[in-house]
Parts: C-alpha cells; sequence; structure tokens
C-alpha cells in the first residue's frame, strides 16, 4: 500500500487511545446511568406505597395519614434534590452549564457545611469535629456546589454508622492548592437503616461533581497511626 505523505503510525496511535477512552467514558457514563436510575427507583417506590396505603384508607388515624404524607414529601423533596443535581451534572459534562468559579473563603464555607449535617449527626449518635481553619484562607470554588459536595460524602458516612467524622485543613497543603481530609471512620457493622440513596452513589455523585470545581477526590489507604480517610485538593486562590 502507497502512504503519499508517508506511514505515521504515532497518529494512529493517537487516534487509538483517542477513541479507547472516549469508549471508556461511554461505558462509565452508562453506568452510571444505571446506577442512578436503580437509587432513584428505590424512593420513588417508597412514596408510590405510602400514597397507596392512604388511597386504600389504611391509615389508623388522621394523626397517621399525616404521618404517611409528610414523609412522602420528604422523600419527593430528596428525588427533586438529587434529579437536579444530576441534570446540572449532565450540562456540565457537555458543556452546556459552568460552575461560578470565583475567591471564597472556606472557614466560612465549612461552618455551613458543619450546620447543615449536625442534626443528622446528633440523630444518628455521630460526633462531628470540625478542624481549625486560618481566617483568610481563600480557595477558588463554586461555593454552592463545594458545600453540597461535602455534604454528600458526610451523609454517606453517616449512612456507613461512622462514630466520628472529622473535617480538618491538610498540614501538607501548598501555595497551590488546599488538602481537606475527611475522616469518615466507618462502622464494622454498618446499622440495618433504610437510606434515600446509598452511600455509594452518593460518593460517586460527589466524585462526577468535584472535578468540575477544579479539584480533585482520592481515596487514601489506612496507615499504622491512622485509618482510611478522603483527601479533597482544592485549588487556593490569592489575595
Amino acid at each position: 500500500m502507497n502512504y503519499p505523505q508517508g506511514k505515521d503510525f504515532t497518529d494512529l496511535a493517537t487516534l487509538q487511545l483517542a477513541y479507547d477512552r472516549l469508549l471508556h467514558q461511554a461505558q462509565h457514563q452508562a453506568a452510571f446511568l444505571g446506577t442512578a436510575s436503580h437509587e432513584l427507583r428505590s424512593p420513588i417506590n417508597q412514596i408510590i406505597s405510602l400514597h397507596q396505603l392512604i388511597l386504600e384508607d389504611l391509615c389508623e388515624n388522621p394523626a397517621e395519614e399525616r404521618e404517611f404524607v409528610a414523609q412522602a414529601n420528604q422523600t419527593i423533596q430528596t428525588v427533586l434534590k438529587y434529579l437536579d443535581l444530576l441534570i446540572t451534572l449532565s450540562k456540565f459534562d457537555i458543556g452546556t452549564a459552568q460552575p461560578q468559579l470565583q475567591p471564597t473563603l472556606l472557614g466560612p464555607l465549612l461552618t455551613r457545611v458543619q450546620r447543615q449535617v449536625e442534626m443528622q449527626c446528633v440523630n444518628r449518635q455521630c460526633r462531628f469535629s470540625l478542624g481549625p481553619v486560618d481566617a483568610d484562607l481563600t480557595v477558588s470554588t463554586d461555593a454552592a456546589w463545594l458545600e453540597q459536595s461535602l455534604v454528600m460524602l458526610i451523609e454517606a458516612a453517616l449512612v456507613e454508622g461512622s462514630p466520628h467524622i472529622s473535617l480538618t485543613v491538610a498540614d501538607d497543603s501548598t501555595p497551590e492548592s488546599i488538602a481537606l481530609h475527611l475522616d469518615t471512620n466507618p462502622a464494622a457493622n454498618p446499622p440495618s437503616v433504610v437510606a434515600a440513596l446509598s452511600p455509594e452513589f452518593r460518593y460517586q455523585l460527589s466524585a462526577r461533581l468535584i472535578p468540575h470545581l477544579g479539584a480533585t477526590l482520592d481515596t487514601l489507604e489506612a496507615t499504622s497511626d491512622r485509618g482510611q480517610y478522603l483527601c479533597l485538593q482544592l485549588p487556593q486562590s490569592i489575595k
């Protein structure tokens, strides 16, 4: 076979690599979509069951009926919240929407995260501790999406029965990035609590969202003096 411009194996290898990466990405997207559908099916079935009890007049009294309505309302709010997140993630993936990255004080942001999860921690008998944060420590991020990512990670740990969760700014932060360490200490035998979404799916959602914020999320293996923990690297913003 004649090659007028020469036989460029480098270009062929590059194209093959790009094809393989796109194929892997498509398979990953398909798997994630299947997981999302399965996860959202469970709370939707719960809503249907609660309404079925009400429609068939199986409530013992009006108080129980109001309780079922309240449970169904709370569950549908959870479903809508995660549907909105999935829609936003898809927009991020295809580029029709972008996170609003801007300098954000880390201390107040982490305090807001603590306030969002503290009642859940109390209800599940989990002690949550937030380490000290320098008052002028600033990161480049979309504050709303970073808060939601951290809340999802903490909620996942709560579902796993963690007795103690800590969120700290690591000592190994650099002038370019800030490292947050999330120690979740999952229980050896998690309680059999029915959650709207599994902890694995919450982790997946956070892992997909965080790269859009210019950050990275890694699981660091346990050492002799520390259990397995999550490390979130955020780009630091210099004022």
